[in-house]
């Protein structure tokens, strides 16, 4: 183990919170109450616990079990380590119960209905930035002013700067079932939204939710999820080591993983 390794144990808010649950989590990853009562506000699993000692958030996550809580470790090196998709898509086409992805360069991913085990839909926000701007103003040319006998005379100031926009955009990933690498991403913006045939729109919004749906219906095993495209849509929280819509997206595919897993062992 990495002597500054930190193991995180996360789990889904349940559907229904008691005060008497709460403390009973609260004691499973030695949390005051209000902290999980804090964490457990919305829809997106939470990591509540944190553990220098993986066999300790293991335990933790065991007691979570018994309490009804899917809950998973995840390290933080884990969280820190970058995420890329195998495909970005633009394009796409479908024969019979294959799909076919292909990237702007040309390369191409096919999967049938059994290759995808969840569907996340979600967005973020980034900055971009648009080019050089220019901003003319007046101020008063003092030496010239002074030479006047105290005459103002002004003089134009032009400064160039690069001016950025801040832009929401919705996407969607398909995880295979092992990895927590998506295979497939869809960026809405850059799409060729004609694989929808005779349902696609006049918007890119509309459209990605038409998407979404056939999507669903080509795997329909998958799991879905389109709890991030509600609420605040994230970005980075300033900190070029950690973001905020990759943290949230690890965490819900380990946590479908990890339910994915318990269900095979009940099963059993």
């Amino acid at each position: 183990m990495i002597g500054d390794e930190v193991f995180h144990v996360a789990a889904m808010p349940p559907a229904e919170l008691s005060s008497e649950l709460i403390t009973r989590i609260a004691n499973a990853v030695a949390q005051p109450d209000y902290q999980i009562r804090f964490q457990f506000a919305g829809r997106l699993p939470r990591m509540i616990g944190h553990f220098r000692n993986e066999d300790a958030a293991i335990a933790a996550t065991r007691s979570l079990s018994a309490l009804g809580l899917t809950a998973f470790v995840v390290s933080e090196s884990e969280l820190r380590q970058p995420v890329s998709p195998k495909l970005v898509a633009h394009s796409a086409s479908s024969e019979n119960d294959r799909t076919s992805f292909s990237s702007r360069n040309g390369n191409t991913e096919s999967l049938t209905g059994s290759d995808v085990f969840m569907i996340l839909a979600a967005r973020r926000t980034s900055v971009v930035e648009e080019g050089t701007s220019e901003k003319t103003m007046m101020k008063v040319n003092v030496p010239a002013t002074l030479l006047s006998g105290g005459i103002p005379l002004m003089k134009r100031i032009v400064s160039k700067g690069r001016e950025a926009q801040t832009i929401t955009e919705q996407f969607i990933r398909l995880y295979g079932e092992k990895s927590i690498a998506p295979a497939i991403e869809i960026c809405q913006f850059d799409f060729d939204y004609s694989f929808l045939g005779g349902r696609m729109g006049p918007t890119a919004a509309g459209n990605f939710s038409t998407l979404v749906d056939v999507l669903r219906k080509s795997f329909p095993k998958a799991y879905f999820n389109d709890s991030m495209l509600t609420g605040f849509a994230a970005g980075s929280d300033g900190d070029s080591r950690i973001d905020i819509v990759e943290q949230n997206c690890l965490l819900l595919v380990r946590y479908y993983q990890a339910m994915a897993k318990n269900h095979v062992r009940e099963a059993a």
